[in-house]
């Protein structure tokens, strides 16, 4: 392969590995979250389980449909929090830190309660109420 071939395909995997990063921090961290937690309740539409954050797609009567973002995936099952432990229809208080998007209806959730059952996903972040 010439030269110049291999620094392209370098250059291009570089601009690709930079995208992807700085599109993965956007999703880890608080820095996008406000400071103050928030409660919000609601009906389940959709549970997701998976890579980079398991999420829960929840409907308001207030403002219509949240996403609520839980830990990673190895401490959202730490917290309890697995594969059949919610399903659509369900009702869910969360309990987190909305996005500092007033327009983005999204928060990251220190703690979920189900039918009365607690999953504290980030304890120590829990701010008492």
């Amino acid at each position: 392969m010439e030269f110049h071939a291999i620094k392209r395909m370098l250059a291009c995997g570089l601009v690709a590995g930079t995208a992807f990063a700085s599109s993965a921090a956007a999703h880890h961290g608080w820095d996008w979250a406000e400071a103050d937690q928030m409660e919000l309740t609601g009906t389940i539409q959709e549970v997701y389980i998976g890579q980079p954050h398991p999420s829960l797609r929840v409907e308001t009567e207030e403002d219509g449909i949240w996403t609520v973002e839980l830990a990673n995936p190895r401490q959202t099952e730490n917290a309890g929090f697995v594969e059949g432990s919610a399903e659509a229809g369900d009702k869910v208080v969360a309990l987190g830190n909305r996005s500092q998007n007033p327009d983005e209806k999204r928060m990251k959730a220190v703690r979920i309660t189900i039918d009365g059952r607690n999953f504290d996903l980030y304890p120590n972040r829990i701010q008492s109420r």
